[in-house]
């Protein structure tokens, strides 16, 4: 059985977890993976980039940060540590952190080269955080690609549901990663997709599309995210600004039930009980296991 031995870091830029700081759980992920032995050349996890930035604008030493990091903590430990530490943990600070990573622009000579290895057409698109994701994406579908005859070892789809992409539909993502893991037998027992996933079935009933077509494309083609999104554009009317931010309203602000919620966060390690928001719920749990997965990885190796 293949086992990928250094794996894209799929959690987005976007992506924040219950202190609300977007690229924290990025940063986080790429340093256990770092610690492990399994972040891919190029990935940055120290002082630098959007590591940087969340360093700076919530006011974290960063010599202490990334030592704590190395410690391959979980996330909640790793937010924890933030509200310890951090001197500018504030609504503000936090607003113009946010702000500050999803408007800024890579400059053109790196964003043409990401745009020309995932096969973007736009020659404008330079939205760093968007085109992050991108490239994690596009890597992580050459490998199962790649590999699918060898039989992959299971690994847990790190996409979260909040991450959109050039439609700006929430979800798709995810939806794509989970059907394109379990088209190459690698999605993980316990996670769901398609007829058998509420959440899938939920976004694509809201926007139009045909579930069961839509997983016969992914099994069939094997697409890259980019190939299938183009697909989606084809397949569903394109909404208007008002009906994407509501569909944008729906996925987003879904809540699981209080008894499934109090599950998943004791699940997730958590320290909030009052989490409800099925995507960070699904995050967390997420992130958990694949943490706990790092973990066994770097022990054997040990």
């Amino acid at each position: 059985m293949y086992r990928i031995e250094k794996l894209p870091p799929l959690i987005g830029a976007t992506v924040a977890g219950p202190l609300g700081v977007l690229h924290l759980p990025r940063m986080w992920y790429k340093s256990v993976l770092s610690a492990a032995g399994m972040l891919p050349e190029g990935y940055f996890d120290h002082d630098f980039g959007f590591n940087h930035r969340v360093v700076e604008g919530i006011g974290l030493e960063p010599e202490g940060w990334f030592g704590f990091l190395k410690t391959m903590p979980t996330y909640p430990q790793a937010e924890d540590y933030a509200k310890a530490h951090a001197t500018k943990l504030n609504p503000a600070a936090v607003a113009a952190l946010n702000e500050g990573i999803l408007t800024f622009l890579r400059p053109e000579e790196g964003a043409a080269t990401v745009r020309a290895r995932i096969g973007l057409d736009d020659p404008a698109y330079r939205n760093s955080a968007m085109l992050l994701g991108f490239d994690d994406w596009f890597s992580i579908h050459e490998i199962l690609v790649a590999h699918r005859a060898d039989g992959i070892e299971p690994i847990v789809p790190m996409v979260s549901s909040g991450q959109a992409g050039l439609l700006g539909i929430p979800h798709l993502p995810r939806l794509w990663i989970k059907a394109l893991l379990n088209a190459v037998k690698a999605l993980p027992e316990g996670w769901k997709t398609g007829l058998v996933c509420g959440f899938d079935m939920k976004v694509v009933k809201l926007i139009g599309l045909d579930i069961e077509a839509t997983v016969a494309f992914i099994d069939r083609e094997l697409p890259n995210f980019l190939v299938f999104e183009a697909w989606v554009r084809d397949h569903i009317a394109l909404p208007d600004d008002a009906t994407k931010a509501k569909w944008t309203a729906e996925i987003l602000g879904g809540q699981k039930g209080a008894e499934q919620a109090a599950a998943e966060v004791i699940e997730s390690g958590a320290t909030d009980p009052t989490i409800r928001g099925t995507i960070l719920l699904n995050d967390l749990v997420d992130w958990k296991h694949m943490h706990d997965y790092i973990v066994s990885r770097r022990a054997v190796r040990a």
